[in-house]
């Protein structure tokens, strides 16, 4: 069971905001998720990257671990992606914000 909509909707994120993101036509993806067609080896590795998951854990594999636990969970890689679309201004309010939580805990 390919599990690339269930880990798309995961993260908030629409097909057509994942095609944007990864340059696959959001056709082609709804493709992948409706396991009309197979993606090759190229694009199963891109979007287990994409999303920091294991290609086993794309795949739906049983008794996949994250391969590095450092890497972010889907809800971080969630938060990455809204920032990475803010304005440049709004990133930068953020980034501050985020000083101002590292200074407190100091």
């Amino acid at each position: 069971m390919f599990r690339l909509k269930e880990i798309r909707l995961e993260n908030g994120l629409k097909r057509s905001e994942l095609a944007r993101l990864t340059g696959i036509h959001q056709n082609t993806i709804a493709n992948y998720e409706n396991e009309e067609r197979q993606a090759p080896y190229e694009t199963l590795i891109l979007f287990a990257d994409f999303f920091s998951v294991s290609v086993d854990e794309l795949l739906g594999r049983e008794g996949t671990v994250n391969p590095n636990p450092l890497l972010p969970s889907a809800h971080e890689q969630k938060l990455l992606n809204d920032y990475r679309v803010l304005p440049k201004a709004d990133r930068e309010r953020i980034e501050r914000i985020m000083e101002i939580f590292k200074e407190t805990k100091q």
